[in-house]
């Protein structure tokens, strides 16, 4: 308890203006006493408390006066957007794959059936027949031991789906005719898990015009493919065999 012990103006002799004994009051179980002017009591939190308390808040109030300083102004200038990332209303293309590209040492895969970029005919959609269109190509090297042809849908290029895959092709040859297998030629499985060509004809498909790309792979030896085998494994293994690549892009309606 703590005291003055000296009067207090206006109260009887002898009064040191402690109050009368009692019950405790407060969480700390403290009686209030009556101090001179200029004493100071804090009730129920003791001053080493108090430290302990004021501290942290101290401390974390300057943390973040410094990091708001660091922040507004750290001498470097920012560097200003390009054209293509302050677009936003354009949307994106179909796809990245371009109408036609050659291979690295001039090959040219192409169709009489079809312009690059163009839609495929009806006979090689679900609408019709559903057989691959003719397909021709010049500038094979010598030395070529196998070709082979792939149909992929590049509408989204990130999943592209196998839709035909045919290797064995013999080196001199120069083209397909529509929905004729060369002598020694083979099919494997496309992504609907059924052999030989297929375009966008499942249900899941049924979303307007999707862009298709011909490859054709020039390997320098057997690929070692059979007919059935499962189309990822095949196309993969093209991939890496394969020396260099001709495409050609078409356009398919799904809806037929």
């Amino acid at each position: 308890m703590v005291t003055t012990g000296r009067p207090i103006a206006g109260m009887p002799p002898g009064s040191t203006g402690v109050n009368p004994p009692g019950p405790a009051t407060g969480r700390a179980g403290r009686h209030a006493t009556l101090l001179d002017v200029g004493d100071t009591v804090h009730l129920g939190v003791p001053s080493r408390a108090r430290r302990k308390v004021l501290r942290p808040i101290v401390l974390a109030t300057t943390a973040v006066c410094l990091i708001v300083t660091a922040c507004a102004d750290d001498g470097r200038e920012l560097a200003q957007p390009a054209d293509w990332q302050t677009t936003t209303t354009r949307p994106p293309p179909p796809t990245s794959a371009p109408p036609s590209e050659p291979s690295e040492s001039g090959v040219v895969l192409s169709s009489p059936d079809f312009e690059p970029g163009d839609a495929i005919p009806v006979s090689a959609t679900c609408a019709d027949d559903n057989v691959f269109p003719n397909l021709a190509w010049t500038g094979v090297p010598a030395g070529v031991g196998e070709l082979a042809v792939t149909l992929s849908d590049q509408t989204d290029p990130n999943e592209p789906l196998l839709l035909w895959l045919m290797a064995g092709i013999p080196p001199n040859r120069t083209g397909l005719d529509a929905g004729l297998l060369p002598d020694g030629a083979y099919e494997t499985l496309n992504d609907y898990g059924n052999p030989g060509f297929g375009t966008p004809c499942l249900e899941s498909f049924q979303t307007g015009r999707r862009d298709i790309q011909f490859r054709l792979y020039l390997m320098p030896g057997s690929s070692g493919l059979q007919a059935g085998d499962p189309g990822n494994e095949a196309w993969d293994s093209l991939r890496a065999q394969a020396t260099e690549t001709a495409s050609l892009l078409a356009t398919v309606d799904s809806q037929g």
